[in-house]
């Protein structure tokens, strides 16, 4: 058979029979779920009938096997992107890292700003305003720490309140 030339039907049909078995064991050891695997099945012999098979590179059963394994890992990464993207959609989804739309704001205020100084004084600004950046987030930090500090101090003493509370009543 030519790399080029497409199946005959005849051909296509024999290969089947033989083959598919051991095409779609290991489509379902891949994807797990068995309509995925029929439809991966599937899917390797009709990219079979097109053409690109190559006698002269090796035999047939290899062949499909390394194509089966190729588009069934293909469907694996594409069912792991689509997972990732729908969760991005989710309720909750970056209520950790919410946009700060007033920073993008002054970033943008800023870069224009710069824009329109002239050359000399643009290094000597920018590198000012990072270092004040800097120390903005380094303030913010000590502010975090300290803040989970008192929250840590609270429940400290609660705790011990409650304690004596209890043996009071005792």
């Amino acid at each position: 058979m030519s790399a080029k030339d497409p199946i005959r039907t005849e051909d296509l049909a024999r290969l089947y029979d033989e083959h598919s078995a051991a095409v779609h064991r290991l489509a379902y050891s891949l994807l797990s779920q068995q309509q995925e695997a029929e439809d991966l099945t599937h899917d390797v012999f009709l990219r079979l009938q097109r053409g690109g098979f190559d006698s002269d590179r090796s035999s047939i059963r290899s062949y499909l096997l390394l194509l089966t394994r190729s588009m069934g890992l293909n469907r694996l990464n594409q069912r792991r992107n689509r997972r990732r993207i729908l969760q991005c959609f989710r309720p909750g989804y970056g209520h950790h890292h919410p946009v700060d739309l007033h920073a993008i704001e002054a970033r943008i205020h800023l870069e224009r700003a710069l824009a329109q100084l002239s050359n000399p004084t643009r290094p000597h600004t920018r590198a000012t305003h990072g270092l004040a950046e800097r120390i903005r987030a380094i303030m913010k930090t000590k502010r975090t720490r300290a803040t989970h500090g008192l929250v840590e101090r609270i429940r400290v003493i609660t705790k011990r309140t409650e304690a004596e509370a209890r043996k009071r009543r005792e």
